[in-house]
């Protein structure tokens, strides 16, 4: 078939020259470049290079380097008959020292080429002499690097095997059950919300879906419990006290003479004194992520750039497009990956799709065509579950950088509808990951994968399975020009990492005073929170804004591209209320949520400040509840995933610490609302009552700018002006907004309304 159309396409090229592409006749010759440039074919004895049973299937977890060895020292005779410069190893002596004791076999690739090949590459004898003579006087610092060569740590490969995600393969539904509820919490929501009757839904709120009004019942239930504890710590430990300890009026149970008064006052000395250490913590893990070490080199591996795309206007689609282009990354060593989600256009607003492929992209004649034509059928996933889209695909080049463009049009039966095609950002998301996932693994095939590939490989001349990296960014985002290479070279140098994030600054902080609120709210999320998380444990979301997945580790075995995770995300089940937060409005949180899950036992996520970016933040109030609203609900049921769901194979100190930043997070979400005006409360009265407590209480306000202080942030100091008034709005308003809020699971407003 592919014979056919490329030598109807191209009929003056020779017929043994056609591409394929498929797995089996790429494995015919294998190349190794040796130190000295010199190409050395090997022949294809290693059937399973690049294929998913060996890679992350197979039983033994050395099989894949022990093959390259055999391969390898099997023709190092034949190289030393021709007299040129042996292929080097992808397995480094310190990944056979760590398995010597295994197999005789295990000895070092260099060792046995040095064996059976003495005379390759023999140097002239002048630059032996040298050689000789500065041997003599560094012989004592190469025996110094040697030992530090010996004991430093294991090398990729070993660790990358090691790794107890691959000693038992979990899966999700082994612990839960996707889309049924738990029975319990069911029969229990439904006895405490009797008194709501299922007409009354019916009738009113039009709830005639039942998995709607069960949602409808377990976030009342969910509220009233949550009340239920806000009462008893507000009377306990805010009314009572002040009633029996500060104005001495007796109310309720307890009597002044109690000793109620003095356990208060040891639970508040031992609440000061926990709130006085987390602070400590929190400057410690500030200071060790600001002050790591910025330098960064440049590096050769394949960067999928995946852009998400659905109602932006050009002057948005250009500048983040501009700004991954013009970064310092190698330009043939990044691919743009634009995915338009549906033929949707704002309102009075060119289509996106139109902007893409008439504006930016020239692609002009294939809209003449018409792209449903040229569409491909693939498996989408979106609330509903999975179900069948079409999607157009063109490739090109654009200021030197390749892309591709995929454009979801819809099937026959929805072009009528006002969104054709939309299945939302987590199905965009899903056709760049699945999509390299089908060219390593040749698993999720669809008519869509099969044509990108041959695309891929005929127009852009690139094999897609060269991608190490994906960066993940929001189509309004401005990338700084080193921050991709920052990132890459954090996973270049730590094979332990699945994905690292950078700052994300405010780019439209002076349009109101909305947006200049959030300028020091997003650099205390970053500075702080992401800080705590990624010193203590991992980092629980990898901004959707500006992140780089690892896909793969170099000896194939699957990071993000883990067919179990995969799976997992595209949630093709029905969901309850609980999954629909999970993968309808916190997609980003929710992958980071899987990838702590398969594989932090081992590896982690990663925060680094040094690569920064800027994105656009709502700059109206009805805008911002819409988009904290899908970020508090996502990050409670996120939370209570993991909780529901611990990592595998995680040891035990491992958990305790993923568990202790959870409880401080859930602790802030839940109690802020209550524990805030309790503060300002009891702030005041102690400053009626004590002399110098309004000394304290300025020292405490002022603790944000001196983190910035610890930072040397100056610039982020006046902004805390305008973050300071609403401090109401984000720590009380937004949380309760957002619990009561739980079972809306739409997009609601974005830029603007």
């Amino acid at each position: 078939m592919w014979r056919v159309i490329y030598t109807t396409c191209f009929p003056n090229d020779p017929k043994d020259d056609t591409p394929c592409p498929y797995h089996e006749k790429d494995q015919e010759t294998i190349y190794a470049i040796s130190p000295n440039e010199s190409v050395v074919s090997i022949p294809s004895a290693v059937p399973f290079v690049r294929t998913p049973e060996s890679a992350y299937f197979g039983n033994s977890h050395r099989g894949y380097f022990e093959a390259i060895n055999k391969t390898s020292s099997s023709i190092a005779s034949s190289l030393a008959g021709r007299n040129c410069t042996p292929p080097t190893s992808i397995v480094s002596g310190h990944s056979q020292d760590s398995h010597a004791d295994g197999d005789a076999n295990d000895g070092s690739l260099a060792d046995s080429i040095r064996e059976e090949a003495p005379t390759i590459h023999r140097p002239p004898q002048a630059f032996q002499a040298r050689q000789q003579s500065q041997f003599s006087d560094s012989s004592q610092s190469f025996d110094k690097r040697k030992l530090r060569k010996k004991l430093r740590n294991k090398t990729m490969e070993s660790q990358v095997l090691e790794f107890r995600a691959w000693a038992k393969p979990h899966r999700t539904d082994e612990h839960i059950t996707p889309g049924l509820y738990r029975g319990f919490w069911k029969w229990f929501a439904r006895c405490l919300t009797f008194y709501i009757p299922s007409w009354f839904l019916k009738k009113y709120l039009k709830m005639d879906d039942l998995r709607q009004r069960l949602a409808f019942r377990q976030k009342v239930f969910f509220c009233l419990l949550l009340a239920a504890i806000y009462a008893l710590l507000c009377y306990f430990l805010i009314i009572q006290p002040m009633a029996s300890c500060i104005l001495k009026v007796h109310i309720g149970m307890i009597s002044n003479h109690s000793p109620f008064c003095s356990m208060v006052s040891n639970i508040v000395y031992v609440y000061m004194g926990l709130g006085g250490g987390f602070m400590l913590l929190v400057m410690f893990c500030v200071a060790r992520v600001r002050y790591t070490s910025r330098s960064f080199e440049e590096h050769d591996a394949l960067l999928v750039m995946q852009i998400p795309c659905y109602n932006e206007d050009e002057s948005t689609l250009r500048k983040t497009i501009e700004s991954c282009v013009q970064s310092s990354y190698e330009k043939k060593r990044k691919l743009l990956f634009i995915v338009a989600d549906g033929t949707v256009a704002a309102a009075g607003q060119k289509p996106t799709y139109r902007i893409l492929l008439e504006d930016i992209f020239d692609h002009s004649a294939d809209l003449e065509v018409g792209i449903e034509n040229q569409a491909h059928s693939y498996t989408s996933f979106d609330g509903d579950g999975a179900s069948e889209n079409r999607a157009f695909t063109c490739t090109g080049h654009y200021r030197g950088v390749p892309y591709v463009i995929v454009v979801k049009v819809g099937r026959a039966d929805e072009r009528d509808s006002p969104k054709p095609g939309n299945r939302g950002k987590r199905d965009s998301q899903l056709v760049a990951y699945n999509f390299f996932h089908y060219v390593n693994y040749r698993r999720f095939w669809n008519p869509l994968f099969e044509n990108l590939e041959f695309q891929m490989r005929v127009c852009l001349n690139m094999d897609a399975r060269d991608a190490m990296y994906m960066l993940a960014i929001d189509c309004d985002t401005e990338v700084d020009r080193t921050g991709i290479s920052y990132l890459v070279d954090r996973l270049q140098k730590d094979h332990k990492l699945v994905g690292v994030c950078g700052y994300t600054g405010v780019g439209n902080g002076m349009s109101s005073f909305v947006a200049s609120a959030q300028v020091f709210e997003y650099w205390l999320t970053h500075a702080v929170l992401k800080a705590v998380e990624s010193v203590c444990s991992s980092v629980f979301v990898l901004s959707g804004c500006f992140t780089i997945y690892r896909l793969k580790w170099p000896n194939n075995r699957p990071a993000l591209l883990h067919p179990l995770l995969l799976e997992d995300y595209a949630g093709s089940h029905e969901k309850t209320l609980h999954e629909h937060n999970l993968l309808s409005i916190g997609e980003d949180r929710y992958l980071s949520t899987l990838a702590i899950r398969y594989f932090v036992s081992d590896c982690r996520l990663e925060y680094f400040s040094a690569a920064t970016c800027t994105t656009m933040v709502p700059d109206k109030l009805s805008v911002l509840l819409d988009q904290r609203r899908r970020w508090t609900n996502s990050l409670i049921h996120c939370h209570f995933a993991h909780l529901n769901v611990l990592p595998f194979e995680a040891s035990f100190w491992t958990q305790v610490k993923l568990l202790f930043v959870l409880g401080a997070e859930l602790f802030m979400v839940f109690i802020l609302p209550l524990a805030l005006p309790a503060g300002v409360a009891l702030a005041v009265i102690s400053v009626l009552l004590t002399p110098y407590a309004w000394v304290i209480l300025i020292v405490f306000l002022l603790l944000p700018v001196l983190l910035c202080v610890l930072c040397m942030d100056w610039t982020y100091i006046p902004a805390y002006l305008p973050f300071f008034p609403m401090i109401g709005v984000f720590s009380i308003i937004i949380p309760i907004f957002s619990m009561w809020n739980q079972d809306n699971i739409k997009w609601g407003k974005t830029r603007g309304g």
